[in-house]
């Protein structure tokens, strides 16, 4: 069998037909390349193999040796395929949402692809937070990315008994932010005199500011949402964040505002909101839609769909709400949440307070009209 070029034989059958095998020296096992020399798939596939191609063959090989036989995962690859069929159980028995298997999917999936060959047992803290940094420009980024490694190596070390876990002793970084910017009264008003009574704008903006759900239970509100309630019809909704875990209801009173805004609108038959196309809104096509009609009724730009969302939050709280009935309107499933809010309208109501205390301003008027005890 003559070597033709580097790790490659060419052979001839017993039934006379020419193939080509890739063999690495000096005990690499041999790999049939389909195809001849010189053809793009040929050539593509033979470049694969030199470059290690050859290497994850073998462990994917004796990956699925090990997984038949029960054996625990030796390198990312292996444990990559024993942790999407785990999260793929998680959320046929709806322990997981969809939201979070896509947003651990968009981390896992590509450190599985990058770094599959590697060992488990060889990977180190220190080499995570590199392989975090690369993938990260902000903070925000760098904690929703090691939330994701983290839950991977999790179920390494609940499934498999494997250690060290080497995510464990990262510490998520502390990101200073005030959160959303919370729409004003002005840019309530403003965004109303844009958008009349009758606009599919007017209904989002009235369930958002009686309802204040996510975008991504907004989108979902329809008909079968309403139910009554001492004669008295409410809005009901499990929030999808908490649907899996403690699916905490939340149930809110339809306003008279609210209820003429359904009556004057074309809503559709499974959700209020529609597009100008009669289809539901996804969560991302609102948030788009949202920020045009903001920007048509010249409302700030720094204000978005879940600013809302904290502007009734803080209302409720300037209004003396306590932390626990904004929880029940807002579907929070912690007061450490609703702490944002009646912190912000406390620091609105102290700053307000502390401002008709100051007297600097009124002094300084006095001194330019009497400097010496006389008129200037």
């Amino acid at each position: 069998m003559p070597r033709i070029r580097e790790h490659l034989i060419e052979e001839k059958t017993r039934h006379g037909k020419i193939r080509h095998l890739f063999h690495r020296r000096p005990d690499g096992r041999r790999i049939t390349v389909k195809g001849k020399p010189g053809e793009v798939e040929f050539e593509n596939r033979y470049q694969w193999l030199v470059n290690g191609g050859d290497q994850i063959l073998d462990l994917e090989k004796s990956a699925v040796e090990r997984q038949r036989s029960g054996s625990a995962p030796l390198t990312v690859h292996e444990l990559g395929s024993h942790y999407r069929t785990f999260v793929d159980k998680e959320h046929g028995r709806s322990a997981l949402s969809s939201y979070t298997i896509q947003h651990y999917g968009r981390f896992t999936d590509r450190f599985i692809r990058d770094f599959g060959p590697v060992h488990l047992d060889t990977i180190t803290p220190h080499q995570l937070e590199r392989i975090l940094d690369g993938w990260s420009g902000t903070d925000n980024a760098w904690n929703n990315a090691l939330r994701a490694i983290k839950h991977f190596f999790k179920y390494a070390r609940v499934h498999w008994g494997l250690k060290p876990n080497p995510a464990e002793e990262i510490e998520k970084r502390k990101v200073v932010t005030n959160g959303f910017e919370p729409w004003e009264h002005e840019d309530i008003n403003q965004f109303f005199k844009t958008h009349p009574l009758g606009s599919t704008a007017h209904l989002a903006m009235m369930l958002l500011l009686n309802a204040a759900p996510r975008r991504s239970d907004l989108v979902r509100l329809g008909p079968t949402n309403i139910i009554h309630i001492d004669g008295l019809p409410h809005l009901k909704f499990v929030p999808q964040k908490t649907e899996h875990t403690s699916a905490i209801p939340v149930t809110i009173p339809i306003s008279d505002e609210l209820q003429a805004a359904f009556d004057k609108t074309t809503t559709g038959d499974d959700t209020f909101l529609i597009t100008e196309y009669g289809h539901p809104f996804t969560a991302e096509g609102f948030g788009n839609k949202l920020a045009s009609w903001r920007d048509a009724a010249g409302v700030r730009s720094c204000v978005a769909t879940h600013g809302l969302r904290k502007s009734v939050g803080i209302d409720m709280a300037e209004n003396d709400a306590t932390p626990y009935e904004i929880m029940a309107a807002l579907g929070h499933s912690s007061p450490k949440v609703t702490k944002v809010y009646t912190e912000a309208a406390d620091r609105r109501k102290l700053s307000s307070k502390a401002s008709k205390k100051a007297n600097l301003t009124k002094l300084a008027l006095q001194s330019q009209v009497n400097p010496e005890g006389g008129t200037q």
